[in-house]
């Protein structure tokens, strides 16, 4: 459980997350002929590639700074102890939390503990001190990778933003019958088998190789767990992030767009985000204002479309106006 169980709940708590609550719309524009399956999907890679990389260049020191995304998980953290009407939510998701630390340290302690201790041994009291309290920070850091997944505090996020005056915008998005749009394509296609299966198996086998070594590195005594959170950084901000994405009724191609175009941001938020989740216990509750200080960083982005219009307005400027973002 505390290791293999951790990440089975999370590989399953991904793919909820990845695939719930969406409408399942067929990709129409596919490539055909020999041309489009082969140099033409090249190009196509190609192309995404350098879209996204000119996005990330072009925003990273601005999403990555000025958009001050490091400030909000602690005012996250402000925000929630401040008043009462938070309670509720964050007390049910520190339950869950307790319940599910204290199952994966159990197991841990019975089995990976006693390696380490080993291990550590010629280093006499010191060493059994840095196994426990590597122990106490590993059993953390599998655990918050189930919790982040869980997607629990929705209701939190919503209730952020309510309670801070954007109760019309998420009461419109909630009572909206339509809901995020995730692209696929068909299986009965020549573009899936040639193409798009292959290419998934590539990514994903990438994506394994790049967890493995992840966890390989959060095996290091002490500063492991906390190198590891530093290096999901980006990730931990899209957890966070996707409920307000979804709630302004982005398909899974610009939910992607935003990731990239506004990566800085998602880095700065994830790194403090990470690092306040670092210590046992304090993170079920961190994990709450995480969520909070997610929220009003959503209400910073809604406020910035609202002003964007009427400053063009005012410049006397017209054109296309972009998708507004959490930056």
């Amino acid at each position: 459980m505390s290791f293999t169980g951790s990440l089975i709940l999370s590989g399953i708590g991904g793919l909820m997350y990845k695939y719930g609550g969406q409408q399942a719309v067929k990709e129409e524009d596919l490539p055909v002929g020999t041309r489009g399956l082969t140099l033409g999907f090249i190009q196509v890679r190609i192309k995404v590639v350098k879209e996204r990389w000119g996005r990330v260049s072009t925003n990273f020191w601005n999403t990555l700074v000025r958009s001050g995304g490091y400030k909000y998980p602690f005012r996250g953290v402000s925000e929630m102890f401040r008043s009462s009407i938070y309670v509720y939510h964050w007390g049910r998701a520190f339950a869950f939390y307790v319940a599910l630390y204290l199952t994966v340290a159990f197991v841990y302690f019975i089995t990976i503990l006693p390696v380490y201790l080993a291990l550590l041994a010629f280093c006499g009291p010191i060493g059994f001190a840095i196994a426990y309290l590597h122990f106490l920070l590993h059993s953390n850091m599998l655990t918050m990778l189930v919790v982040r997944f869980t997607q629990l505090n929705n209701t939190l996020f919503d209730l952020t933003l309510t309670h801070n005056g954007k109760d019309v915008f998420v009461k419109r998005a909630l009572d909206s019958p339509t809901l995020p749009i995730r692209y696929y394509i068909p299986m009965n296609t020549y573009y899936f088998w040639f193409n798009h299966l292959p290419w998934r198996l590539t990514v994903h086998f990438i994506q394994f190789i790049a967890l493995l070594t992840l966890l390989l590195i959060s095996l290091i005594p002490i500063l492991g767990p906390i190198t590891f959170n530093a290096l999901i950084s980006p990730f931990i901000a899209r957890l966070y992030f996707s409920r307000f994405l979804r709630l302004k009724k982005l398909d899974n191609k610009r939910r992607d767009d935003e990731f990239y175009f506004n990566l800085g941001l998602y880095i700065s938020f994830g790194f403090v985000a990470g690092q306040l989740e670092i210590i046992p216990f304090v993170s079920g509750l961190i994990y709450s204002s995480n969520s909070v200080g997610g929220g009003l960083c959503a209400i910073a982005a809604l406020d910035a479309e609202v002003a964007a219009p009427a400053i063009s307005n005012q410049n006397g400027t017209t054109g296309e106006v972009r998708e507004p973002t959490v930056a």
